[in-house]
């Protein structure tokens, strides 16, 4: 189309020349300014785009930008002079194909050669200064189809500008034979398009959906010799903003029996745009809901899952979607499938299941209604040959497998009626028990669909310490114990110790580490704990010293570690150390001896000798399950490992009390088989494992990359701590995804 507008402004001696536009700018069209100046203007409204040499005398240039829509004017600074401002809009100037300056001192002829590129749209060109009085002429073997010409007085300045369309493309002289007596420059610029092509009308324009005040309206791609960038929407010949990429738009606030006409064109990348596809449209009042869901159906039922499908309702104006019903109670918002699995319910039990259609006015129909009962599932059984053997402060237990008409999925561990552990093996080890002390414990099968089976129980009794304490803290290691009488009749008395009660350089990390990973960075200490013992051993006879003093240079070798169990009055706590030096062992007389025992810890924590298990399941999903723990301890980061099984897609940890979250990257999925698993290690430094299946891979593999980097991970804390998982059903997977946290209560 070319020019749309145009606006001039020409004035002397101000400080601000501002052109106002006859019309508000439209968006996606150019706006060109052209400005000759006798100095150099200043700055100009923000967002144009500054074509024109460096001279700052008897100025010539362009500004342009293409216009974002609703600009209404343009403003040039100016240090004084005079100042001709022309502006225009166009929509055949979509680029800058072509640019140049020419300075000219003083001559009377000038001819400059000036590249006319390939292409379609407009050559312009503007001259700074002629002299006064002098019409001269300018010729130029293609004709401009305009010159402007404006002059002040005999001691000002006069200027020129030409507009024509975009010639051939050749290199030609532009002549120019004014008198110049003083400097000038003239600047030439092509705007427009290498692509003269353009895109065809959007096909098949479309009312999808009307009401009474709205309509939206819907078309399919057009096409276009390089690419189509998007589409322009108009309502009764006003067009509604800026260009959209999307194939639909809603026109809201209509009034009820009124026609509209509703146009959609397509623009290219070179801002050509296409013929515009056109259709009217009535918005109508609707009062007619939509009709009942036909053929409401189940399509399989399980234990713990429903799945049902019906046929598409019909609608005078349309269907936008159904809901559907457990119970009465809706199942989350309206959806446009035709299918929906009731998941996370009880086994053998009936359930009154319904679906109703929606449609675009907000009318619903009557429900179609299906009373389902879910398959009564056999719990697993007991396992068999449950055998529990009882250790020095622990029992090892046994078992062969249950059996389960959905198959045995794991065994959870108890101990005097609580859950301590879980595990896929045929037996289990509770350590930490107290000497002498009398346990239940037990174990019970769980199937696929999280049922629980009956209970293995048996009542054990830990064996009773071979050693009596002296004096406290009692201090054991292996099979050596300090402050006691030993099973042998040999006193340990510890007469010195360092570096177990005394706490070594041990805080938390200063700062999270955002990697893929985890972990802690920044200012802190974690440094090995260095525990010294010292004191003097008493024995009954010369041959129990000797014997004592072989048992404590073997109760640790060099390269294995051991634990550490300090039992004091109000705590039992333990560390793994390493021995950090040889054992010291000095004769004091016939049946004594001093002996010393120096040992590193490399996690210098303390922790509590039992630790503690939680599981949650979440049914069904979309949802949550949370799992609450109560630590104790003074190290402000507890260290704990969280596992989570599905089936689960996108799922989130979150630490309630700090608010931070685990949160795994989009699309990652757990499925509902039981062998694979995210194990994520809140120590320092963090590790996070995968597990899967041994035909998949024969071991854990590293699973950082499935958690996203942010927000920062977290650790436990003393107190109380609630951890959610949450996340997304997988579509065919059934079960109910789980966690499962392990914590020790942690000293400094």
């Amino acid at each position: 189309m070319g020019r749309i507008w145009r606006a001039q402004k020409v004035e002397q001696g101000l400080s601000a020349y501002t052109v106002v536009f006859p019309q508000p700018a439209t968006a996606g069209n150019r706006l060109i300014a052209r400005v000759v100046s006798y100095y150099g203007p200043g700055s100009v409204t923000s967002g144009w785009e500054q074509l024109h040499s460096s001279m700052g005398y008897s100025f010539a240039g362009f500004y342009s930008k293409i216009a974002e829509g609703g600009e209404t004017s343009f403003t040039v600074q100016s240090s004084g002079g005079a100042v001709i401002v022309a502006v225009e809009e166009r929509d055949d100037a979509a680029n800058v194909l072509a640019y140049a300056t020419y300075y000219q001192n003083a001559a009377n002829i000038w001819t400059p050669d000036v590249t006319i590129p390939a292409g379609q749209g407009v050559l312009m060109a503007v001259v700074g200064r002629v002299d006064p009085g002098d019409i001269g002429a300018s010729v130029w073997p293609y004709h401009f189809d305009s010159a402007d010409r404006q002059g002040f007085g005999t001691t000002m300045i006069d200027g020129e500008v030409h507009t024509g369309p975009l010639p051939a493309p050749t290199t030609t002289p532009y002549s120019f034979d004014y008198n110049v007596s003083a400097p000038t420059e003239i600047v030439i610029v092509a705007f427009g398009t290498t692509d003269p092509t353009p895109p065809t009308a959007p096909p098949n324009l479309r009312a999808s959906i009307i009401t009474g005040t709205s309509i939206t309206a819907a078309w399919d791609p057009a096409t276009d010799n390089i690419a189509v960038t998007g589409y322009g929407v108009y309502l009764d010949n006003v067009k509604q903003g800026a260009d959209q990429t999307d194939l639909t738009r809603v026109f809201d606030g209509l009034t009820t029996g009124q026609t509209y006409r509703i146009e959609v064109d397509a623009r290219d990348a070179a801002g050509n745009r296409s013929p515009k596809a056109r259709i009217d449209v009535m918005a109508i009042v609707d009062t007619v809901p939509p009709t009942v869901p036909p053929n409401f159906r189940t399509t399989s039922i399980g234990h713990t899952t429903v799945a049902v499908a019906w046929d598409p309702a019909t609608d005078n104006v349309g269907v936008a979607g159904y809901g559907v019903y457990l119970d009465g109670v809706k199942q989350g918002g309206d959806q446009t499938d035709l299918t929906y699995t009731f998941s996370g319910l009880a086994r053998g039990t009936t359930y009154s299941l319904a679906v109703d259609a929606v449609d675009v006015s907000g009318w619903g129909s009557n429900v179609a209604e299906l009373v389902v009962s879910t398959l009564a599932d056999t719990l697993p059984s007991i396992p068999p040959g449950f055998a529990a053997t009882a250790g020095r402060e622990q029992v090892t237990l046994a078992w062969q497998a249950a059996t389960d008409d959905l198959g045995v999925a794991r065994y959870e561990i108890l101990l005097d009626g609580d859950t301590v552990a879980a595990t896929g093996a045929l037996g289990h080890v509770i350590d930490g028990l107290d000497a002498g002390g009398v346990y239940e414990v037990g174990v019970r099968a769980v199937d696929e669909a999280g049922g629980r089976g009956p209970a293995a129980t048996l009542t054990v009794q830990v064996p009773a310490a071979g050693w009596v304490a002296a004096s406290s803290p009692v201090y054991r290691l292996g099979g050596w114990v300090g402050n006691a009488v030993d099973e042998h009749g040999v006193l340990w008395t510890v007469t010195y110790e360092d570096g177990w009660s005394s706490s070594p350089e041990v805080s938390a990390f200063a700062a999270d580490l955002d990697s893929g990973d985890g972990g802690f960075t920044g200012e802190g200490r974690f440094t090995a704990r260095l525990i010294t013992l010292e004191g003097e051993a008493v024995a009954p006879t010369r041959a129990a010293m000797l014997a004592a003093q072989e048992r404590l240079t073997g109760v640790l070798h060099p390269r294995e570690t051991g634990v550490l169990r300090v039992a004091e009055a109000h705590a039992t706590r333990q560390a793994v150390v390493r021995l950090a030096a040889d054992v010291q062992v000095t004769d004091t007389g016939p049946l004594s001896f001093d002996w010393t025992l120096t040992l590193s810890a490399a996690d210098p924590r303390r922790y509590a000798v039992r630790g503690t298990y939680q599981e949650a399941v979440v049914e069904p999903l979309p949802g949550a399950a949370q799992v609450d723990l109560v630590l104790h301890g003074d190290y402000p980061h507890i260290p704990a490992v969280v596992r989570v099984f599905g089936p689960i897609r996108d799922f989130t940890i979150t630490h309630v009390e700090s608010g931070l979250v685990i949160r795994s990257k989009p699309g990652t999925v757990l499925p509902a088989d039981p062998r694979y698993s995210f194990e994520i290690n809140l120590s320092t430094p963090r590790v996070v494992w995968a597990h899967v299946p041994p035909e998949v891979w024969p071991e854990p593999r590293p699973g950082r990359n499935a958690l996203a980097v942010l927000p920062a991970r977290f650790a436990l804390q003393p107190g109380w701590n609630t951890l959610t998982l949450a996340g997304e059903p997988v579509p065919g997977e059934v079960g109910s995804p789980r966690l499962v946290v392990e914590a020790a209560d942690a000293w400094r």
